[in-house]
């Protein structure tokens, strides 16, 4: 079994900010917009030479909804040796995956939530 660093020290800081901020999050483009911004900030310190962006639409990392991968990672980063090297010898991928998990399962939560409460406003 090939060795495997640990980020977890990392993962933990970013944790608990990023369910704060899922927590208040009104709507899936919040959700995406939140997870591309603290995973393109914990891959930054985890790798700086990566330098991941953020953004709604363009970031890095962003939200998948269609598949079993949870979340895209852009060509660039994809395909960058030291990214490679990240995912093939440490727990980023488990790390990754759970972060995004934690985002998909908000924003169907959002969505079904979403009919809910204006069928409320609407009947008096």
């Amino acid at each position: 079994m090939a060795y495997k660093k640990s980020f977890s020290e990392v993962e933990n800081k970013y944790w608990g900010d990023y369910k704060v901020r899922m927590s208040k999050a009104q709507g899936a483009e919040d959700v995406k917009k939140i997870f591309s911004m603290i995973v393109a900030d914990m891959v930054k310190e985890i790798e700086p030479s990566l330098d991941p962006i953020y953004g709604e639409f363009n970031g890095d990392f962003e939200i998948e909804m269609i598949g079993d991968k949870k979340y895209r990672v852009a060509p660039k980063i994809k395909e960058d040796p030291a990214y490679i090297e990240l995912i093939e010898n440490s727990d980023l991928p488990a790390i990754l995956d759970k972060y995004a998990e934690l985002a998909v399962n908000k924003i169907v939560h959002l969505s079904g939530k979403e009919p809910e409460e204006n069928g409320k406003k609407i009947i008096h």
